[in-house]
């Protein structure tokens, strides 16, 4: 009979390794006192187990392969590698924080509340803290334990807390006698648009910091975006396909995850149009992966970003309802488009 005990490990130092036998397949690294020397053995020899995290004693159940793990590792070094000279505590807490917000996003496709099916294996990846930076799509849970985990290999004093009011998971930091609370997954959009972070406590706006981790080389987008929709006459019938040609040009869309972009965009008509009733909806190509794609819709008129073109463009709305009734693209659950769900309900 196979000793249980051993076919799953707790893993926080060297000496913990020589409980591993021929049994043993699943393996739980401790993040909140991480040891590189275990991190550095695991790479060169763990090719045979799976990985999950131990965080404050209790241990994660979703495991992912050693060449996920190895992957992420990876990852984390050259994110390390890459940080500037001469930083404090807090200016590296800002530089993992934009390091790690550049290379993550979330996905539609791993919300349940959105698909009729989902995936499985995408779900199982993100809610394990190596799966979620190997694939470069995270969940809130995830991402913490990213920053989490990086920050305590640099000595960083810090932990995961729960916000009360919607259970969202922040990270709580002690620098020099200062209590940060950040919230790296809400910041998301805002990272990878290079605006003005939201949530990284009370160092959003400060331009010396994000200069110096090279964030930013002179302002944030948020002041570009604002100087180019100052001068559009939000009376005119055609100021929502302004908005999006001039905003376009400033914001890199092409390298913004759909989720993100709008979140983005939904700031922007709230902040420069806040009476207009644009809505955006989320719609996907291709039934079988779903590639996520955002449709943006005022008045009788629909937007989408066509990424071989890289630019946004008009989208007739007679050959929308073509590309659904023959399986060309599809809309994901709890979404009302102007027009189009009501003429799909009448069909059904």
């Amino acid at each position: 009979m196979k000793n249980k005990s051993s076919i799953m490990l707790s893993i926080s130092n060297l000496s913990d390794i020589d409980k591993i036998d021929k049994n043993t397949k699943y393996i739980n690294i401790d993040i909140t006192n991480p040891n590189y020397d275990v991190i550095t053995y695991f790479i060169n020899n763990g090719s045979n187990y799976l990985y999950s995290d131990m965080t404050n004693g209790i241990n994660g159940y979703n495991y992912v392969t050693h060449e996920q793990f190895v992957k992420a590792e990876n990852l984390i070094e050259m994110i390390y590698a890459n940080m500037p000279i001469n930083l404090n505590d807090i200016e590296i807490s800002k530089y993992i924080y934009i390091s790690l917000g550049r290379c993550l996003s979330s996905s539609i496709n791993a919300d349940i509340q959105k698909n009729e099916v989902y995936n499985l294996s995408l779900i199982t990846n993100i809610n394990n803290l190596w799966g979620s930076l190997a694939c470069g799509i995270t969940n809130n849970l995830s991402c913490s334990k990213i920053y989490y985990y990086m920050l305590r290999r640099l000595d960083i004093t810090c932990d995961i807390v729960k916000n009360e009011e919607n259970m969202l998971s922040l990270t709580k930091l002690k620098i020099n006698n200062q209590i940060l609370i950040n919230n790296l997954y809400r910041d998301l959009p805002y990272i990878s648009s290079n605006m003005q972070t939201r949530y990284f406590s009370t160092y959003n706006d400060d331009l010396d910091l994000d200069k110096k981790i090279k964030y930013i080389k002179n302002k944030y987008n948020d002041y570009s975006i604002d100087k180019s929709l100052k001068n559009i006459d939000y009376t005119k019938e055609d100021c929502v396909w302004k908005i999006l040609s001039k905003t376009q040009k400033i914001l890199n869309v092409d390298n913004i995850n759909p989720t993100e972009l709008s979140i983005i965009y939904k700031y922007i008509f709230e902040k420069y149009c806040p009476n207009y009733d644009i809505k955006i909806n989320n719609l996907f190509l291709n039934a079988h992966d779903k590639k996520h794609f955002i449709m943006i819709s005022y008045n009788e008129s629909h937007y989408s970003y066509n990424y071989k073109k890289k630019t946004f463009v008009k989208v007739n709305e007679e050959d929308i309802l073509n590309n659904l009734q023959i399986g060309k693209i599809g809309i994901y659950q709890q979404e009302n488009i102007p027009n189009i769900s009501n003429y799909l309900e009448c069909m059904n």
